[in-house]
């Protein structure tokens, strides 16, 4: 019995691509029509459907025709799932990106909801590892990072800054975090939007007449999405 086989136009339609595309493959060396009739027509068979569809899926994953091309003509079964093992570490990696992108959008868009609320709740305790520690009179700045030797991860963090009476400590959340624990539960909260040291002391100041000390003040994913160069701050005061 012999097979039906399809028509380029054919072949892709089914897999939603444009003839030049798979023309541009066979160019490459990386798929040949099963047949080609007298006057010129390419026909595709279920052989050349999976080479297609294995070409398209490794195209997904980033690679360059000419690694495809290497692997097809080339690879092993243990070089294919080398790279599938190298391509799943990156995809996991890009997952944790877009999460954490993700988590900062949704935290933006509820921003605009908290604003007026005067309490913050924390749903599980959140261990801090101390970055710096800095007298209340210094600000914490861009050479204090080089300092400490942190990437531009950072940026991507929350910062905690746990105020004291005569100095503050600037910490991140980390699971194995043993400087300091926030316990979970409702904070009375403000939230404050700056522009300059002032702006930040004046804020501050006014937080402590409230609440007085330790203050916990948190910078986060809003310093991104806001206008101009002003900076978003939660502060929290004492617990409920």
């Amino acid at each position: 019995m012999s097979e039906k086989l399809m028509t380029i136009s054919e072949l892709a339609k089914v897999f939603k691509i444009n003839q030049h595309t798979i023309r541009h493959y066979e160019e490459k060396g990386l798929l040949q029509p099963s047949e080609v009739s007298e006057n010129g027509y390419r026909k595709y068979g279920l052989s050349e459907a999976y080479q297609l569809s294995f070409i398209l899926f490794l195209k997904e994953l980033g690679l360059s025709l000419a690694s495809i091309k290497l692997l097809i003509e080339e690879g092993s079964r243990r070089d294919y799932t080398n790279v599938l093992l190298e391509k799943k570490e990156k995809i996991k990696e890009e997952k944790l990106r877009l999460e954490k992108i993700s988590k900062m959008v949704d935290e933006q868009i509820e921003i605009s909801s908290k604003a007026k609320e005067e309490m913050y709740s924390i749903s599980y305790a959140i261990k801090l590892t101390l970055l710096k520690r800095m007298p209340l009179s210094e600000s914490f700045g861009i050479s204090d990072l080089a300092e400490i030797k942190l990437s531009s991860g950072l940026f991507m963090e929350k910062i905690y800054y746990i105020i004291h009476e005569t100095f503050y400590d600037i910490c991140i959340e980390e699971a194995k975090g043993t400087h300091i624990s926030i316990s979970s539960g409702k904070y009375y909260f403000q939230l404050i939007e700056i522009g300059s040291e002032k702006e930040v002391d004046k804020e501050i100041e006014h937080a402590l007449l409230n609440h007085g000390f330790p203050l916990i003040a948190i910078e986060d994913s809003e310093r991104f999405l806001t206008n101009g160069n002003r900076i978003t701050i939660k502060v929290l005061g004492e617990e409920k």
